[in-house]
């Protein structure tokens, strides 16, 4: 889906992270698809996403819910899930299991596109389609800066404020809390579930240094 194209940041940076979508289709696959997506996700829960949310339940793994209550809420037909992980051995083990549960239900993945070719050749999966972000067109001086928008970007929605990230870096900057704390606290409002806080924990530990008061 188009809103996990348009993360930013350096190419090492962005290696560390893949975005996997289970995603039911109406009129191919949506009916009768809620046991399969759980199914699903029981066998992600196995490769170890670092984030997750259901459109059935609307809250992801860092706003106060565990694995076995995301789980009960796929009871619906056509939910979908949205993860992210922060490796690409464990995205590889995730794709391996879900060809080998082989439920027939649309399955979406973002990243660095070389490196997802090249799993997806290593596994023998040849891509449906492709999508490309073309960038940010429009008033772009009302953006926050580049360095805001590596963590803003993390969530498809846009819901992770600019301030609260300013907020963070600040708070981790002054030993306030932890950095990692830190990024679950901004991986709390994602909507759509695939804000990395294991990204985002490095982030801040990179920009501690660029802050000064006097840039806030």
């Amino acid at each position: 889906m188009t809103h996990s194209l348009h993360r930013e940041g350096s190419l090492e940076s962005l290696e560390s992270e893949y975005v996997l979508f289970i995603y039911p289709a109406r009129g191919f696959n949506y009916k009768g698809s809620a046991p399969k997506v759980r199914h699903l996700v029981e066998l992600l829960y196995q490769a170890g996403p670092v984030n997750m949310i259901p459109t059935s339940l609307r809250r992801n793994m860092y706003s106060g819910v565990t694995n076995e209550e995301i789980l009960d809420s796929i009871t619906v037909e056509g939910t979908r899930v949205y993860s992210v992980f922060n490796d690409r051995e464990k995205l590889k083990k995730a794709l391996t299991l879900i060809q080998q549960a082989d439920e027939g239900l649309s399955i979406m993945v973002s990243g660095v596109t070389d490196r997802v070719r090249e799993i997806a050749a290593e596994l023998g999966i040849t891509p449906h389609m492709v999508n490309l972000s073309l960038g940010i067109h429009g008033n772009t001086d009302r953006l926050p800066p580049a360095d805001i928008r590596e963590f803003t970007t993390m969530c498809g929605h846009g819901v992770v404020s600019p301030y609260l990230v300013k907020d963070m870096i600040r708070r981790v900057k002054t030993g306030k809390i932890g950095a990692f704390d830190g990024s679950v606290l901004l991986a709390e409002p994602c909507t759509c579930g695939i804000y990395n806080p294991f990204r985002s924990a490095e982030l801040l530990k990179e920009k501690m240094p660029l802050y000064t008061v006097d840039r806030w």
